[in-house]
């Protein structure tokens, strides 16, 4: 197809200014002759100041030969000049023209300052509710478990400008929203508010008093009458006290929900605070301790089925509360009452006892043995005692110890790293199998999985569930699969509820699946009816996956045998990327103990060879592999070396306005996103069959 330059040359204005990306061209002279506004802000100069300047005023420190007398096709850090007389980093590519390339040259600059810009835009964009700006709903449950995990203590006030069909319809709440937030300074000027969903605002407080009448009164009587209101819309409000460590922010949200009042209820007050009275900690504490005692507790089983046989494997025992036939309090409103004081010692005993009876109960009826899980709790877990009454529980039922596997959470695993490994290889040694639940959402660290003696990993359910819209999470499955392989777990992926998610999760390995598509929780009587009858349950997986032809892996027999599935020097720079990272945490540890023992220009010189030689060497490894994405990382590097040099630059001039600590944080977050990223394609790339590799 030919181009029509008459077009081309008339277009090219529009298509300058639309680029996000400083463009100037210049003549074999180096004489700048055209640019977009991005140019002259990046130098901070008039549009007739430009036009008379030369290329190399503006980069002084560049070769000529860079300039004036070739082209490059690679972006190369350089130094540019304000109008001001200010010197930044910046990122250059010079490309040819024409024929020779030599009469007409475009220079593209790319600016870090800017893509910080727009990250921060990011960040703003994944943390709060645009339209209102509230934090959104991740954020404000991410602060609300933080405050948890400070130890405090305080409430919260849960809103919902429930109207029935008006919202249903998508009424736009926005302006009333925005409007009602400002009276939430009645409660506290420091609270904590998020938009929870379209019609709910959630208020989150810490405090070590209760809240007083007054303030609550007036919060209600300031909402009564906003104007903002829509009609029709009639608000409903429920507020509760909160105590780290006694109930988890979704055990709390659940409570919330379930106490909404209309706010025009007549003696709101009173009946807010009969709630609050009701749902306190001593009193919830006696009413769940009654409920084992009658008998209201029992173990529901979710089924774990084989990715590719089908077949039931095992399953997850999940505690349930049933207090009359048909009622069901949902485990978020109890499950951390379980690990508190005296109780948790009797419900871990009953918990022993019941899990035994289910197992010998199981294989009565089907005449074999089926592996449960079971999840101990953090206190459970660092008792020696507690461990050797699970054991002398399994012999007193004369059940195999490989029948039962221990679940344990990264939380354990980081409380007392030594003590849980004695825990650990005590529990091994008898045969039981070992399983990291909920892996990727808390603790993260493969440390953890190369130094503990595990046998199985669970990927959270909070990685699944938005499989097939996000390729981010997608990228995130893969890497944490082909890691865990690298090490020899077997995979469970949990929540799995569509069958994309399943069809994608099995062609990059997962051996099990765990979720509301392959079988919902259920009474142990009928889970051995499901289990009797499977695979007719097993309909899930007959979509194809749009993605299979992408992520599919040569084998999947790779526990043992993963040498012959990932080459070593692959692992090597996986390595590498966790040294690098580990280095930065140790000089940011550093710096906060004693930051008169560090000097910073030279450790950020320290971090840019390390990085530079990490980065010469994973080079090396991509072109010998024959890596496709070779030049774009090489590019990327290149961004990353930059980047440092330009921050070295900012604190050697501004050292009392900078933040070190700061600048590091930064540094670790451009190149861990970087390193995951390349972790992820490189192990795909390795596991492609060597036809698809070739081509």
């Amino acid at each position: 197809m030919s181009i029509d330059i008459k077009k081309l040359l008339s277009a090219a204005p529009a298509i300058l200014e639309a680029s996000s990306e400083a463009i100037a061209t210049i003549d074999g002279d180096g004489q700048i002759k055209g640019f977009n506004s991005h140019f002259l802000e990046l130098l901070g100069i008039a549009e007739d100041e430009c036009k008379g300047l030369n290329i190399s005023q503006i980069f002084r420190d560049l070769d000529d030969t860079f300039i004036i007398q070739g082209t490059k096709d690679e972006f190369e850090p350089a130094k540019l000049t304000s109008a001001e007389g200010q010197v930044s980093w910046v990122l250059v590519k010079v490309i040819g023209i024409g024929k020779t390339g030599r009469e007409t040259r475009t220079v593209l600059v790319h600016d870090p300052e800017t893509i910080r810009r727009i990250i921060d835009r990011l960040d703003y964009i994944e943390n709060y509710d645009t339209p209102t700006g509230l934090l959104n709903h991740r954020k404000g449950i991410v602060e609300f478990e933080q405050l948890q995990a400070s130890n405090l203590a305080g409430g919260c006030i849960l809103l919902d400008l429930e109207s029935g069909p008006s919202v249903a319809a998508g009424m736009d709440l926005t302006a009333c929203i925005r409007s009602i937030a400002g009276h939430f300074k009645l409660i506290e000027e420091q609270s904590v508010l998020c938009r929870l969903a379209n019609s709910e605002v959630l208020c989150i407080y810490s405090s070590t008093e209760p809240l007083p009448a007054e303030a609550l009164s007036s919060l209600i009587e300031a909402i009564r009458k906003d104007s903002s209101v829509p009609d029709g819309v009639r608000p409903h409000i429920a507020h509760l006290d909160w105590k780290a460590g006694t109930i988890s922010v979704n055990g709390i949200l659940d409570r919330l929900k379930a106490e909404l009042t209309p706010i025009d209820e007549p003696h709101l007050l009173a009946h807010l605070d009969a709630q609050q009275h009701a749902t306190s900690h001593a009193s919830f504490l006696l009413r769940l301790n009654q409920a084992l005692e009658a008998g209201e507790l029992d173990f529901f089983i979710q089924p774990q089925i084989c990715s590719e046989g089908r077949q039931v494997i095992g399953g997850e025992l999940l505690i349930r509360w049933i207090p009359s036939p048909g009622e069901i309090i949902p485990p978020a409103h109890f499950i951390e009452f379980l690990e508190q004081g005296e109780f948790a010692d009797k419900f871990f005993h009953w918990a022993l006892v019941r899990t035994a009876q289910v197992l010998k109960t199981v294989h009565d009826e089907l005449d074999m043995w089926i592996p449960l899980s079971l999840n101990l709790a953090t206190t459970h877990f660092h008792d020696r005692q507690m461990m050797k009454a699970l054991a002398d529980t399994m012999r007193e039922y004369n059940i195999p110890s490989d029948i039962l596997e221990v679940e344990i959470t990264e939380r354990i695993l980081a409380d007392d790293p030594e003590a849980v490994l004695e825990n650990l290889e005590h529990l091994r040694e008898q045969g039981f199998k070992i399983a990291i639940d909920d892996f990727g959402t808390g603790y993260s660290s493969l440390s953890y999985l190369r130094r503990f003696p595990l046998d199985r990993l669970k990927i959270d359910r909070v990685f699944v569930s938005n499989l097939e819209e996000n390729e981010e999470d997608r990228l995130i499955v893969t890497s944490i699969a082909s890691l865990a392989h690298i090490l020899g777990l077997e995979v469970v992926a949990e929540g799995i509820e569509e069958p994309f998610q399943a069809s994608f999760l099995m062609n990059i390995g997962c051996e099990y699946f765990q979720g509301y598509l392959t079988g919902r929780p259920m009474p142990v009587d009928a889970f051995i009816e499901f289990t009797r009858h499977n695979p007719e349950h097993s309909e899930w997986l007959d979509e194809p996956s749009k993605f299979r032809s992408e992520h599919s892996l040569e084998s999947k027999a790779r526990k043992v045998k993963w040498k012959k599935s990932f080459s070593t020097d692959v692992v090597s720079v996986d390595n590498e990327h966790r040294a690098l990272i580990d280095a930065l945490n140790a000089f940011s540890d550093l710096f906060i103990k004693d930051p008169e023992s560090i000097d910073i220009t030279e450790t950020l010189d320290v971090i840019a060879l390390e990085a530079i030689k990490h980065f010469d060497h994973e080079e090396d490894v991509m072109f010998n592999i024959g890596y496709p994405r070779y030049e774009m990382h090489r590019e990327k590097h290149k961004w990353l070396i930059a980047d440092i040099a330009k921050r070295k630059l900012e604190i050697s001039e501004h050292k009392q306005s900078t933040s070190f600590d700061e600048v590091l944080q930064y540094l670790k977050y451009w190149l861990l996103r970087h390193l995951v990223s390349e972790d992820t394609h490189l192990h795909r790339f390795i596991n492609k069959p060597s036809s698809e590799r070739r081509t």
